[in-house]
């Protein structure tokens, strides 16, 4: 089966992988966006809250580290992955996927960087709109950028966790919905529904906002690889 796997990437960037018998219910049971450790708890203390600590949170997002589990679901189909991502609000960021998948995506702040060596094959594009069509614009995008492309509503917390679910304002938008759980003024874990129907659920541990060295934002590319540019005319 063939679908959309990848949290940060655009509608035509595919992965061929296998997958797995799974109801979005059972999914939800697993990797909630919300802290279960204490759910009875939790649900008797709830406060409807503004949008300003996610905001504030934003404002502090200058760097992010993190490494994360993904759950995808494409109709009735479950797919778990793992990986890591640094990003900077300059438009820098770098996922990196763990098997099976064993590919980087690479921004510099002004290209995007596929870079598949099983295939030994890096394709590169203008960054263009990527940073405001899928969620990592959340990690690289300035908060004003990110206030015009988004209706933040239903924002509240409870005892340990904050929340809020952000819309798009494109009705043609790749993300519809995007719910963003923060704790600790850290992003913790996100969920969003994209236009192909797919539901998307991260969860980010040893998440940090600290300052991370220029040398971790490069990507290396071993000598003999192909290098298949869009950058004006193909190369």
């Amino acid at each position: 089966m063939r679908y959309l796997v990848s949290f940060f990437l655009i509608s035509s960037i595919l992965f061929l992988i296998p997958s797995l018998n799974a109801s979005p219910d059972e999914v939800d049971t697993v990797n909630n966006t919300r802290d279960t450790t204490n759910p009875s708890l939790e649900s008797q203390v709830r406060f409807i809250e503004g949008p300003n600590y996610l905001f504030n949170s934003i404002r502090t997002h200058k760097f992010f580290s993190a490494n994360f589990e993904q759950i995808t679901i494409h109709d009735k189909k479950r797919r778990l992955v793992r990986g890591k991502i640094i990003a900077h609000r300059s438009g820098k960021f770098k996922i990196s996927y763990y098997e099976p998948l064993n590919e980087i995506m690479f921004s510099d702040g002004e290209d995007f960087y596929r870079y598949d060596p099983e295939l030994e094959q890096v394709n590169v594009q203008p960054l263009d709109e990527l940073l405001s069509e899928t969620p990592i614009g959340l990690f690289t995008l300035n908060l004003e950028e990110i206030k015009e492309l988004f209706v933040v509503k239903d924002c509240e917390s409870n005892l340990n966790s904050y929340s809020c679910q952000l819309t798009s304002k494109k009705e043609e938008s790749f993300i519809r919905w995007i719910n963003i759980t923060i704790k600790n003024s850290v992003f913790y874990s996100l969920r969003y529904l994209d236009s192909f129907g797919q539901i998307v659920s991260l969860k980010f541990k040893e998440a940090s906002i600290s300052g991370i060295p220029t040398e971790e934002f490069k990507l290396i590319i071993p000598e003999g690889t192909d290098i298949v540019s869009y950058r004006g005319n193909a190369n």
